[in-house]
């Protein structure tokens, strides 16, 4: 009998739902990107000196391999090293397309191939597989939407500091500017730490199913996570218009679902200071990523829904 996290790892041999397909066909892209991805990346630098392209090139195997395992174990830190290096292989097949003199044939495989792992690796559904392999025992986790402020540009400004902050330091001590090289090396490491961080906190922002209830687990906007036990709450699912709840949504594009509860219950906000303030709430509203599968998670749970 193969466990629940087993199975989200590798997939069923009878379980073609949409989900495992996507999973798999993201894993599939991965695997053949030295093949595609990776020739267009060659050509880009066939004018480069030769200790210069052997050593990117042992790189990009390493962070090949990495991956290729962080892929196939499905976890809530695999999650956020996916959605840091999955983009950044498009931006760099980009790059490669205008930098060297691959053929059409090279430069299509290559950043079609780059687009799908790109794609792939932003899916509200690849994401979920993922939260849910951190699971224990009979949980179900389900993403939150990013914050609507962070999506409007400084969540692409922090990736993109992550990523330079990565590798402009060893490009260049390679390319042999020692000290520009150093010097953003020594910078940029703790600052693609540090980001990486707080792209990680994205990858922790979820609604739980468990035997007790529902986990509002979300520490940019609660302080700690909060449990609503099923006896107390009073209806789940798409929030009226006038809906006079707490709103926990942080303005995240997407379809907004009301937690109704029986009675009022006391939460505790996260804000910016260190002070403790507790909040009587009657509901909340949440924004996941994919709310028909919460909602059908809700149903086979037993939560009531209205």
């Amino acid at each position: 009998m193969l466990s629940r996290r087993c199975v989200g790892t590798f997939g069923a041999v009878t379980d073609l739902d949409p989900t495992t397909i996507e999973l798999w066909v993201l894993r599939a892209a991965w695997l053949v990107l030295p093949f595609t991805t990776g020739r267009l990346l060659s050509d880009a630098l066939d004018d480069t000196e030769q200790p210069f392209r052997s050593s990117v090139s042992i790189g990009l195997w390493i962070v090949w391999g990495v991956m290729l395992v962080a892929l196939m174990v499905p976890r809530t830190e695999t999650l956020t090293a996916l959605r840091i290096v999955g983009p950044a292989v498009a931006v760099a097949a980009l790059w490669a397309a205008f930098s060297g003199d691959s053929t059409s044939t090279v430069i299509a495989l290559g950043w079609t191939t780059a687009v799908v792992v790109a794609f792939g690796a932003l899916r509200a559904t690849v994401g979920d597989v993922f939260v849910d392999g951190s699971s224990y025992g009979d949980e179900s986790r389900f993403l939150l939407r990013t914050p609507g402020t962070l999506l409007m540009g400084p969540l692409a400004v922090l990736w993109a500091v992550v990523v330079a902050g990565a590798v402009a330091g060893p490009l260049l001590l390679l390319a042999e500017w020692w000290i520009l090289g150093g010097l953003l090396l020594v910078l940029g490491w703790p600052l693609t730490w540090f980001g990486s961080q707080a792209i990680h906190r994205l990858s922790t922002r979820w609604l739980v199913f468990v035997p007790a209830g529902l986990v509002v687990h979300d520490k940019t906007a609660l302080r700690e996570p909060q449990l609503f036990r099923m006896e107390d709450i009073a209806a789940f699912g798409p929030a009226p218009v006038d809906a006079d709840v707490e709103d926990l949504t942080l303005n995240a594009p997407g379809l907004v679902l009301r937690i109704a509860l029986t009675a009022e219950s006391k939460i505790i906000k996260n804000t910016r200071d260190d002070e403790i303030e507790l909040t009587d709430v009657t509901g909340m509203l949440v924004t996941p990523n994919r709310p028909g599968a919460v909602l059908e998670e809700a149903t086979r749970r037993g939560v009531a829904i209205g």
